[in-house]
């Protein structure tokens, strides 16, 4: 089954976003990793903390990313060249396709999003034990109320499939003008019905980013 990657790197202190070597270095990474899985590679900054950056990539299935890449002597060379530059925060996997999220496609939507718009949300849903059904219905029945209220694009999202079996994560993506935006949406009556869902959820972890051009 086709799972999206989403990790999170931290930069070393003393590692910047804007040092040639280190874009280069980056670059490098996104080829293997295309070569890989033959579907685009995305870099996200996070908003909230610059020296945070996402990757988002898409492979055939977990099993293949985690026990052929990983492993792999091409994937291990590209960590030795990052090695005292970034730390891995995390890395999980969703039973989404790009195609199901709001990633840029065409060269158009390529440069305007380097240019910074969108925005994306990335929204961790931390759902409570044995809620997960009713968490889903109540998503479905009231995402609209996001949607509608969003004019760059739509939303998309999916289930952690690499987590603990008594921990259900729902991770979702949605493309904002700008964080203020969505701070917007909050105020508005649909929220209030959206909302509902932090009736099923422990935990929200939400934060913002903008694509790298590498």
């Amino acid at each position: 089954m086709p799972v999206t990657e989403i990790a999170l790197l931290h930069l070393s202190p003393g590692t910047s976003i804007h040092d040639q070597d280190f874009r280069g270095k980056l670059a490098y990474a996104k080829t293997v990793i295309q070569k890989a899985t033959s579907r685009n590679v995305y870099y996200l900054q996070q908003v909230e903390d610059p020296a945070c950056v996402y990757i988002i990539a898409e492979w055939k299935s977990l099993s293949y990313h985690m026990e052929d890449f990983i492993p792999s002597s091409a994937n291990q060379s590209l960590l030795q060249s990052l090695d005292g530059m970034l730390t891995v925060e995390w890395l999980q996997h969703i039973d989404a396709l790009h195609a199901d999220l709001p990633l840029p496609e065409t060269e158009a939507q390529m440069e305007a999003a380097c240019r910074g718009q969108p925005v994306w949300s990335i929204v961790r849903h931390m759902v409570k034990a044995e809620e997960k059904q009713r968490f889903q219905g109540a998503f479905d029945a009231n995402k609209g109320y996001l949607q509608e209220f969003i004019t760059e694009g739509k939303i998309g999202g999916g289930w952690r499939v690499d987590g603990e079996e008594a921990k259900d994560e729902f991770v979702l993506l949605s493309p904002w003008k700008s964080v203020e935006q969505h701070m917007e949406f909050g105020k508005t009556d649909g929220f209030k019905k959206y909302a509902g869902l932090r009736e099923f959820i422990d935990e929200a972890d939400i934060k913002h980013a903008t694509l790298l051009g590498i």
